[in-house]
């Protein structure tokens, strides 16, 4: 047994993978997996979960086996770690048979370290039987949660992999996934058969990714604000069905948007060479079914939008997670109408099994709860997947940014329930809201619905908060519907209380984000003139090598050359995910470039040599004016306690604020803000539990410290790191 020691383990990080130091989690699960233990992990996208088994296989002797159910993203798996230097192939249907013939000799040989598989060709006896005779280090699951029939995304292709320790008794077995609950985490262990895994089940959170929630109104016009406000940048737009893609992705190519569909309408070959596209920033924007997976390595899509209601939570975080899988802030953004449960519901009823169809609603019913609580968004993923955000405040969605308004709605509910109740409780939301408004569609005219004294009553009022309205009154039980293509409002008991003034109703809306606030989020790199001309360069060389760009170097590899400025490959080995094998095959095409670019310049401040940037959890970022707020009082010497106070802010948000602060690498005194005796216990407990969770250290000191207060000190700590 090859049992590396630290030391190895660390120079092969830096020199193959360019990296300084790990991601949570990775070293543990790197050592349990060298010594030959079998070993599960849950981890987020962008979690770092590929290097967890790749890192190794450079160590061990023999060949890692990848289990990856995405035939389509196995190339572009494959062409990231040969980028990186490692051997590195990958065996499915697209190849020929001498293709194939070709790599089983290399694997016989010895001479591979990672050998990429779909599930099914475990199937295949002659294939087994090739693998018992080969040299196999162990075997890696990726997608785990596929083998599970309580996980969102099911296959059956999977429970193949169940004769794993059958088929090869003396090898470790590792499944990874980014998607599991409790139950589907323990369904994984059960049906893989692992033995005492070492096992991980690391944070959901994903700090740079921002969620938001907005009532569907307008979908192509919505859909074009929030794609203008990231220019030349990638992202993908979810749709319900084939004809919505189809009808998005026009809208977007007559906008001048670089757009392509994604969806199982298409051939296998024209949605391969469209993936392909966007893989390689050809397109801009993909457009894609939600009900259709897509298998994308992609590590610089900014943003994502769902234009409809996903079917579950753990779909919508899986394709919420396809963005910022570099670690660069990205952002979130869902399109709800209510309409769309009935859509999903519908087809739910279709399904034979009562149980599959009770799952299935209940699932609905979580995801339209995240859409509709007034409730931070980060907090409902986390605690869909047993996790607990510390804190009230996440400082990355819209309920927490935002905030949440009250407002005494009896009058406004009444009026609705009037409407629905003189209309005879026969009509949708639609035309009750027209008449409310006091429209005069053809529909409401020849039902004379233009006479009846609920007519124009809420002419005070855009149709957008009656929509809002109507799916409160619909969450709260005020009102039902009876289900079917074309929902019909019917009053409960609960709403004729409201209606006949024995109860009151308060509707809880978001605040509406200020006109000129809406690109506080973007962040702001520096010199974004060299970042382009670098991003130029990097297709270039993509396009030579027939590979997707972001193989070559990720976004925050380019923003950290255009921070550090490197112009000698000793420099440039300094920049995030720049290893030997990338400074040897791009080094001087990018000291080049910088070089030249720096000639141009001659005023630009150079970073002195040995420069540390600021975390790699951050982002130079414009803050906003209630940050700098918080910030200036910190500066001043006030404590946490004094500036919510004077603020009429809670402690969590000012939290929040401070940690941004720090975050932008502006001056603070710790001291002050809190008590020093607190600040070294704090620190203390982070050192002796060493994985950034806030809830282990706060529970170690026994009440004696917040978790605002914990918060404040992990972003001290990880700055200076």
């Amino acid at each position: 047994m090859i049992n590396a020691d630290k030391e190895k383990i660390f120079s092969t990080l830096q020199e193959t993978f360019g990296f300084s130091t790990f991601r949570e989690n990775q070293l543990e699960i790197i050592q349990a997996i060298l010594q030959k233990n079998d070993a599960f992990a849950v981890m987020p996208t962008g979690g770092g979960k590929s290097l967890c088994y790749q890192l190794p296989a450079l160590l061990l002797d023999g060949t890692c086996i990848v289990i990856s159910p995405l035939i389509s993203l196995m190339k572009d798996q494959v062409d990231n770690a040969q980028a990186l230097g490692i051997r590195a192939a990958f065996i499915n249907s697209s190849q020929t048979p001498e293709q194939q013939a070709g790599i089983l000799t290399a694997f016989d040989e010895n001479a591979l370290d990672l050998l990429y598989l779909a599930p099914e060709r475990l199937s295949l006896n002659h294939f087994s039987r090739k693998l018992q005779q080969g040299k196999i280090a162990f075997v890696a699951i990726d997608e785990a949660h596929c083998i599970s029939e309580w996980g969102h995304d099911f296959r059956p292709d999977y429970l193949e992999l169940a004769q794993l320790h059958t088929l090869l008794p003396d090898v470790a077995i590792t499944a990874f996934t980014a998607t599991a609950t409790e139950q589907v985490a323990t369904d994984i262990v059960s049906r893989l058969h692992l033995y005492n895994p070492f096992t991980v089940r690391a944070s959901f959170n994903r700090p740079n990714l921002s969620y938001r929630v907005a009532l569907r109104n307008n979908t192509s016009r919505q859909i074009l604000q929030e794609i203008n406000t990231h220019t030349n940048q990638s992202g993908i737009v979810y749709r319900l069905s084939r004809k919505d893609v189809e009808k998005t992705t026009a809208m977007l190519v007559n906008n001048g948007i670089s757009s392509l569909p994604y969806h199982a309408g298409l051939d296998s070959i024209q949605r391969a060479e469209n993936q392909e596209a966007f893989n390689r920033d050809e397109v801009q924007v993909i457009v894609a079914t939600v009900a259709f997976g897509m298998g994308i390595d992609k590590s610089n899509v900014r943003f994502v939008i769902h234009a409809d209601l996903p079917k579950n939570i753990e779909g919508y975080y899986q394709e919420t997670g396809r963005a910022g899988r570099d670690g660069e802030p990205a952002s979130c953004l869902l399109l709800y109408n209510r309409g769309d449960m009935m859509r999903l519901g519908h087809f739910l009823d279709q399904l034979p099994d009562t149980t599959e169809r009770e799952i299935g609603w209940q699932k609905l019913k979580q995801m339209a709860d995240y859409a509709e609580l007034p409730v931070c968004r980060r907090k409902q993923l986390l605690s869909y997947f047993d996790e607990q955000l510390p804190g009230e405040n996440c400082g990355g969605c819209d309920i927490c940014l935002q905030g949440v308004e009250e407002l005494e709605a009896t009058t406004q509910a009444q009026m609705i329930m009037s409407a629905i109740h003189r209309t005879g409780q026969r009509f949708g939301a639609g035309h009750i809201i027209d008449i409310v408004l006091g429209a005069k569609t053809q529909r409401l005219l020849r039902f004379g619905h233009d006479k009846l004294p609920t007519h124009g009553v809420g002419k005070g009022h855009k149709k957008i908060f009656w929509r809002r309205l109507v799916d409160a009154m619909l969450h709260k039980g005020l009102l039902t519907t009876d289900g079917g293509k074309f929902p019909v409002l019917h009053l409960t008991p609960d709403g004729e209380d409201v209606l006949f003034g024995r109860q009151t109703f308060t509707l809880q809306m978001v605040k509406e984000l200020a006109a000129d606030t809406s690109s506080k989020d973007t962040p702001i790199h520096l010199h974004n003139d060299l970042f382009e001309l670098l991003r130029e360069q990097r297709r270039t060389l993509a396009k030579q090598q027939n590979i997707p760009p972001y193989v070559i170097f990720s976004d925050k590899s380019l923003h950290e050359m255009c921070r550090l400025l490197p112009t000698t490959p000793e420099t440039l080995l300094a920049v995030n995910g720049v290893g030997k094998a990338k400074l040897e095959s791009y080094g001087n095409d990018f000291i080049k470039i910088i070089t030249a670019w720096l000639n141009d310049n001659p005023d630009v401040e150079r970073p002195e040599p040995g420069t540390a940037l600021p975390s790699s959890r951050t982002t130079e970022k414009m803050l906003s004016e209630t940050v700098c707020n918080s910030g200036a009082l910190a500066e001043k010497g006030f404590s946490l306690e004094q500036i919510a106070s004077q603020r009429k802010l809670k402690p969590s948000t000012v939290a929040t604020h401070l940690v941004e602060w720090i975050d932008a690498g502006k001056p603070l005194d710790i001291g002050k803000v809190i008590h020093p005796e607190k600040y070294e216990l704090i620190k203390e407990q982070f050192a002796i539990h060493s994985n950034g969770f806030l809830k282990p250290v706060v529970e170690a000191l026994d009440g004696q410290v917040s978790y605002d207060e914990a918060k404040i000190v992990r972003a001290v700590i990880q700055s200076c790191s």
